[in-house]
């Protein structure tokens, strides 16, 4: 069937261009002299000293097929990266949606039809170029393809969710443990940009928030349990030697630590868990400052790993007994991790473990979820859950505008399930 409507759109095109503008486009016939394109004129009642000096007449090549060409059209930004000579590029396996990436942007791409087909016609003269020759002349000018349809571009946010499941089968677990890898699930930079639709900027920014780290050439994510430990040792050295959260010596760690840490993980988690300080060591080498923030969130998991429910009390002085002394836990360290709640059965408050990780990819199961655990929600307690799924215009408001139902109370907005009561 689709040969049979390729076969009919070129007999269209070849009737209209034959009847209208007098233009044949049978490839048994040869070229037309200057008698025919003389009574085409009369029947169309052109006068011939009204148009150019060379007639050009079109035909098709013997296959109108071509595979080898698309018709796409670019923003300002593919433009520019084009004629800069950047890479733009294809990505994704074959049975994925066709995604266009730039370096540091990707699209998405949908086909939609012309209203008029368009020619491409290699060598064809415009203008000027068409009233050289005192006399007439006639030319042939073959159809390269026919469109009837063309690609356009939409920026859109790569879809990353997947890429900590490609890496965890190869995830590192100890150098104890690398015997046990199969090299086939190893993941190299190349095979990453593959298979991952999303630009190079956008993956490696992914790369940073999943914590990975770069060993022998592949890519490895780094399983919690080997960063909850080494977090322990680096924190534990720390407050052996006293030292003030924004004056951490990195080299002094790593040289004490490094029979027990393997350096390009060391590295990867000292990178996550500091900042640059604005002290410096004697010889102006940088010191370091540990975020306060992200080292206590660590804490609370290793925490909610061992006990999902803990009264909120408890919870809260075991996690501060945990962190070192010049660190103080706060509660606003938990968001995306756990939810403070209050059980009616029991009569008290209590830390409940919700890990976002843990969550569903598809943005109505995840709400699903969330609503079942928790039936209102505030802007700020939802965030950190559903963040990974905004786009463009569509943050996180527009995503609970959309897909939950909001209700206020005591002056505070809340969001539910849209079909709850």
């Amino acid at each position: 069937m689709a040969d049979e409507s390729a076969s009919w759109i070129r007999q269209q095109v070849m009737r209209v261009l034959h009847d209208t503008y007098g233009l044949n486009l049978e490839p048994t016939k040869d070229v037309r002299i200057q008698e025919d394109v003389r009574q085409i004129l009369e029947l169309a009642t052109i006068k011939e000293t009204d148009l150019n000096s060379t007639t050009q007449c079109l035909y098709p090549m013997q296959s109108l097929k071509v595979d080898d060409l698309m018709l796409l059209e670019v923003d300002k930004h593919i433009w520019e990266t084009l004629n800069e000579g950047d890479t733009v590029s294809f990505r994704g396996n074959k049975n994925d949606e066709a995604i266009l990436c730039t370096k540091n942007r990707t699209y998405e791409i949908k086909e939609a039809e012309i209203s008029n087909s368009w020619l491409v016609i290699p060598n064809l003269k415009l203008s000027k170029e068409t009233n050289v020759e005192t006399e007439r002349t006639i030319e042939r000018r073959n159809i390269k393809k026919i469109f009837s349809s063309y690609y356009e571009v939409k920026e859109t946010k790569p879809n990353l969710t997947n890429l900590s499941t490609l890496l965890n089968s190869s995830s590192f677990n100890g150098l104890e443990y690398e015997s046990e890898i199969d090299p086939n699930t190893l993941y190299s930079w190349e095979r990453l940009q593959n298979e991952l639709q999303a630009s190079d900027y956008e993956l490696k920014q992914a790369l940073a928030d999943f914590l990975i780290a770069d060993i022998d050439g592949y890519l490895r994510l780094i399983s919690f349990d080997v960063e909850a430990k080494s977090l322990n040792f680096i924190l534990d050295y720390f407050e052996e030697q006293n030292w003030e959260l924004d004056e951490v010596d990195k080299e002094d760690t790593f040289e004490c630590l490094k029979e027990l840490i393997y350096e390009p993980i060391f590295n990867v988690i000292f990178k996550k868990y500091t900042e640059i300080s604005t002290k410096t060591k004697s010889d102006n080498n940088p010191l370091y400052k540990y975020d306060e923030g992200k080292c206590c969130a660590t804490i609370a998991k290793v925490l909610l790993a061992a006990s999902p429910v803990t009264e909120y009390k408890e919870f809260m002085e075991t996690w501060n007994i945990g962190t070192p002394e010049k660190m103080h836990p706060k509660e606003e360290y938990l968001c995306g991790s756990a939810l403070v709640m209050y059980s009616t059965s029991k009569m008290q408050k209590e830390i409940i473990s919700c890990p976002e990780t843990d969550l569903p990819n598809n943005i109505y199961d995840r709400l699903n979820e969330l609503f079942q655990i928790k039936a209102k929600w505030t802007v700020e307690e939802i965030t950190p859950y559903i963040i990974r799924f905004t786009k463009g215009t569509m943050n996180v408001n527009a995503l609970l505008t959309k897909y939950a139902r909001c209700s206020t109370k005591n002056g505070l907005k809340y969001y539910g399930s849209k079909h709850g009561k």
